[in-house]
Formats: structure tokens, C-alpha cells, sequence
């Protein structure tokens, strides 16, 4: 995986990174869950694992993510307006 905003790369990562393999994390995820009485039920999303870092966006960012073998992805984000019913 490979994140850049507005073109300058900011974060990149691989499953492996993820306690050697996203199965792992989904693993241990599973177990834990066990312990505190609240396993994993059919149906439910489980996310295992972030393949990069989090970087902040403002207004005006434009947000692009290629993944191998999945493809890219992209956002613009916008200013945020609040329709006050005035």
C-alpha cells in the first residue's frame, strides 16, 4: 500500500507488517475477544490491521492510496459548511 496526499507520499506499508500476517492479527483479535466474553459473531467486519500510518488531511487535500493488486482510490476533501436553515 502506498498513501500520498496532494502527490507527496506519506505513508506505505505491507500486510506482513501487520504481526507478520493480516491472519495473525485477525487471530489474535479473535482470541482476545474470546477472553473478555465478547467473541467474533457471523457476519460481523473485522478490519485486520492498518498497512500504513494515519497522516491528518485539511480542506483542499486530495488523498490518493494504490494497493497491489487491488488498485488506487482517491478523495478530495472539502470544506465543511453547515446549513444553518437561515
Amino acid at each position: 500500500m502506498r498513501m500520498m496526499i496532494n502527490g507527496n507520499e506519506v505513508s506505505n506499508g505491507v500486510g506482513s507488517d501487520c504481526l507478520g500476517d493480516p491472519l495473525n492479527a485477525v487471530a489474535w483479535l479473535a482470541e482476545v475477544a474470546r477472553k473478555f466474553g465478547r467473541p467474533l459473531r457471523t457476519g460481523q467486519v473485522v478490519l485486520a490491521g492498518a498497512l500504513g500510518e494515519m497522516r491528518p488531511v485539511t480542506a483542499g487535500d486530495e488523498v490518493v492510496v494504490e494497493i497491489s493488486g487491488l488498485g488506487s482510490v482517491s478523495a478530495r476533501f472539502a470544506e465543511l459548511t453547515v446549513d444553518r436553515g437561515e
